[in-house]
């Protein structure tokens, strides 16, 4: 027992003896060190790697301070290039767009100044149109008031170069179109070379109307037969009852 107990603080000793030996070394080692990096000369090789693992030197008058401030400034400005390149060329992108916005804008403003400026030449035209109307329609009026009435003649072709001419007596024409009576006829040459009228009808604006008078022996002069009397009384141009 008194054995074991012995053997167990030998072994203790030896422990703290080894982790006393442990320590010193470590702190010799970081003094050899440390004046190792005070006592180096002024290699660069020699600063770089001391600065690398930051042990400073007796030489080194702010050396690692000024590399390590040199290097972050030269990484700010790589990246504030980097940023400004980025920027110009999104500054560049927009104001392409925009260009091309302000050309587009620009040719519909020219459309729509060049469609202004055919839709006023076009008033003008109408104003101008409506103006000359407008003193047909004054001189009209003076004509139907120095009379009272006048004629109104419309001619359609039928056959053998004759035309049905229809013709309407107005008593007010310019305001309202107002006409008494109206009648329908050809012209013809008889045989003999003498000028014949067939008589179409009449129509007054009451409603009242006749369908012509012609006998046969006047039918058989110009050579007309009771179908072709109809047919040309087709073309007759006879306005509606009360206009």
């Amino acid at each position: 027992m008194a054995n074991a107990v012995s053997r167990m603080a030998s072994g203790a000793v030896d422990l703290l003896t080894v982790g006393a030996v442990g320590t010193i070394s470590f702190g010799v080692g970081a003094i050899v060190l440390f004046n190792i990096g005070s006592s180096m000369p002024k290699d660069p090789i020699v600063g770089k790697a001391l600065c690398f693992f930051e042990v400073p030197y007796e030489s080194d008058e702010g050396h690692c301070f000024k590399t390590r401030l040199k290097q972050g400034l030269t990484e700010m400005e790589r990246v504030y290039e980097q940023q400004k390149e980025e920027r110009e060329q999104e500054f560049q992108q927009k104001e392409r767009e925009l260009d091309a916005t302000i050309k587009k804008r620009t040719e519909e403003l020219a459309a729509l100044e060049q469609r202004r400026q055919t839709l006023e030449g076009e008033k003008a035209q109408i104003i101008q149109a409506r103006s000359d109307l407008e003193g047909q329609i004054k001189k009209l009026e003076e004509i139907e008031r120095s009379s009272t009435s006048f004629n109104l003649f419309t001619a359609r072709p039928w056959k053998r170069g004759l035309r049905v001419t229809t013709g309407i007596e107005y008593k007010s024409f310019v305001q309202n179109q107002e006409w008494v009576k109206s009648w329908c006829y050809v012209h013809f040459e008889t045989s003999g070379g003498l000028m014949a009228q067939l008589d179409l009808g009449t129509r007054w604006s009451n409603g009242t109307q006749n369908e012509g008078e012609n006998n046969a022996a006047a039918l058989q002069a110009a050579g007309f037969s009771a179908l072709e009397v109809a047919e040309a009384r087709q073309l007759c141009a006879f306005p509606a009852a009360g206009r």
